[in-house]
């Protein structure tokens, strides 16, 4: 998300570094990176994003949001990697993600909802006595006025629909969620604008009927993103 203060990053998963190489993103203009949860496809491209930056010789200092029982793995990782913090030629920060408003600047805020996409694995965590604490997230970012939700990966519906009241932007997930009853929830909120992200291969097989019943439905704005897509809001 670009901003007049800066540029910020919500999730990191694989090919995070190559899409900012190619899409020619100043990462010194990357202020902040916020982590929903500790799935691979959310957390894995961190590292390489870090190496890159130390690699060009990055010297503003990088923020790192993410869930309580990510930050120490984390460190950990990265001093496998020898990613040291004593050797990068930048300071990183890491902060923990708590439920409310966890941060603020003079142009974005974030506010955290904790929603139930990682709870189907809390037997495990039980039953292996796990430090795990199943901590995944939806974020209310308020920007120019704007209040813009961004779902992470959710467990279903209901995560979204406690949140979406007096929404203007509707960032989405549809890996996890029926995208027909997902349709019929932003026309129930009247939200401005929708983006569909994380996009399964075998939606393609449907993708015209999704667009079809978006239309039918007199949705607003409504688009998929793609890597590289461009969308102002």
């Amino acid at each position: 998300m670009e901003t007049e203060s800066g540029n910020y990053l919500f999730d990191a998963g694989e090919g995070t570094s190559s899409s900012i190489l190619r899409h020619k993103v100043d990462h010194k203009k990357m202020s902040t990176i916020f982590i929903t949860h500790t799935h691979s496809d959310h957390l894995i491209g961190l590292f390489l994003l870090i190496q890159m930056m130390h690699l060009v010789r990055r010297k503003e200092k990088l923020d790192i949001y993410l869930p309580k029982e990510a930050i120490s793995p984390v460190r950990n990782f990265l001093n496998t990697l020898y990613l040291f913090p004593e050797k990068l030629s930048f300071d990183l920060n890491f902060y923990r993600i708590k439920g409310g408003v966890f941060f603020e600047d003079r142009k974005l805020k974030v506010k955290a909802f904790l929603n139930s996409h990682l709870r189907e694995n809390q037997k495990i965590i039980e039953e292996k006595m796990l430090k795990n604490r199943a901590e995944s997230f939806c974020f209310e970012i308020s920007l120019d006025n704007k209040k813009i939700i961004y779902s992470g990966d959710v467990g279903g519906l209901n995560d979204l629909a406690q949140i979406l009241s007096d929404a203007e932007v509707l960032i989405t997930e549809c890996m996890h969620l029926d995208l027909f009853e997902l349709l019929n929830l932003v026309k129930r909120y009247n939200i401005g604008s929708t983006i569909f992200t994380h996009i399964p291969s075998e939606l393609e097989k449907y993708k015209e009927k999704i667009i079809n019943q978006a239309k039918i439905l007199r949705i607003k704005k409504f688009a998929f993103a793609y890597d590289g897509s461009i969308i102002r809001v």
